[in-house]
């Protein structure tokens, strides 16, 4: 689910990501406190090739929250095709802790003001291909009798609020849980809170 453009020079769309993945270096130790020059001394790359990839640093944070997502439900969905049902949705939450825990850091720094389920029905891309992922899993724990018959969206809500990147940060580093336990405490917190046992 690349957003690269179609023809892009194999060495513009290497630097592009080169100039991304510090971004990310550079949300994580400052928040959103750089310019594109600071993102361009920290690269090694000249201020001019930075401003023919992105005309100012709010670009660059939208571009790497869309990668990020990207990335996260390719994995998601790459995890969830081998699984159904309770097991695909354990399998989910496992693959979104290991996920999280790399980039949840950057990540909390750039979060949109705008409800998740807002931005769903506004159809924005990245939001909307991640829901895409998670509504299918929730209807199949429906199904199954995990959790009881209840509305989708609002149960994509709460797995996403449980799973907040800032949670997982925080206990990914503060309390220094392995992403393993992290998405066990978790997907049995989800469950909970959607009516299911989760120790079933």
């Amino acid at each position: 689910m690349a957003r690269r453009s179609v023809g892009i020079r194999r060495d513009s769309a290497e630097t592009r990501d080169r100039l991304l993945d510090t971004a990310a270096l550079l949300l994580a130790e400052r928040g959103t406190a750089f310019t594109l020059p600071d993102l361009a001394r920290a690269a090694g790359i000249s201020s001019a090739t930075v401003y023919r990839h992105f005309a100012d640093v709010q670009e660059v944070h939208r571009e790497f929250y869309y990668r990020l997502i990207d990335e996260l439900v390719d994995d998601l969905g790459n995890v969830s095709a081998r699984a159904r049902g309770r097991r695909r949705f354990e399998a989910i939450c496992d693959r979104w802790a290991a996920c999280a825990a790399l980039w949840g850091r950057a990540a909390t720094h750039i979060r949109s003001a705008e409800g998740f389920l807002a931005r769903v029905h506004h159809a924005d891309p990245p939001t909307s291909t991640l829901f895409g992922i998670l509504e299918p899993a929730i209807e199949e724990i429906i199904e199954d009798g995990t959790i009881p018959a209840q509305e989708t969206d609002y149960a994509v809500l709460i797995w996403i609020t449980i799973f907040d990147e800032r949670v997982i940060v925080d206990l990914s580093e503060t309390l220094r849980w392995s992403t393993k336990r992290i998405a066990r405490t978790l997907s049995a917190s989800v469950l909970g809170a959607l009516g299911g046992d989760p120790a079933a």
